[in-house]
């Protein structure tokens, strides 16, 4: 065999293990079924009834874009490409995970969460207050 054979047999080799790679990303399962198939419950809700560092143990079957507490309950809320999970109650007897579509976290029902748990101001955003009397701006 050649030289040139070799060089052509490589590049087919790599072209399969690139093509493998994207495959296993893309077939990775989504992080709430992963929830689903580790904790009792349906409809998007499961007890953590008594574990402790269950969103950690979240996190870490995948990475979430974003990561936010609440100052006040402590609840760990996680947003990932297509849901938001929150952790109420760690490690009380009522642990509960709530599995929600984005749709929620977009129209603002989380707003306090900040940027990253809400959509970005526009652009064109004219940045001030339309003003309490007087007028609209």
């Amino acid at each position: 065999m050649s030289s040139r054979n070799y060089g052509t047999l490589g590049f087919i080799f790599l072209f399969f293990a690139v093509l493998c790679l994207v495959a296993a990303v893309v077939a990775k399962p989504a992080v709430g079924s992963q929830v689903s198939d580790r904790w009792p419950g349906n409809n998007g809700t499961y007890s953590c009834a008594g574990e402790t560092g269950v969103a950690d143990q979240i996190a870490s079957m995948s990475t979430p874009t974003e990561r936010a507490t609440d100052p006040a309950t402590g609840d760990e809320y996680l947003r990932y490409r297509k849901n938001l999970i929150i952790v109420k109650g760690e490690g009380t007897p009522e642990c509960t995970i709530t599995v929600e579509g984005l749709d929620r976290v977009n129209s603002g029902a989380f707003i306090w969460l900040g940027g990253g748990f809400g959509p970005s101001s526009p652009s064109s955003s004219s940045g001030g207050s339309s003003g309490s009397g007087g007028g609209v701006k």
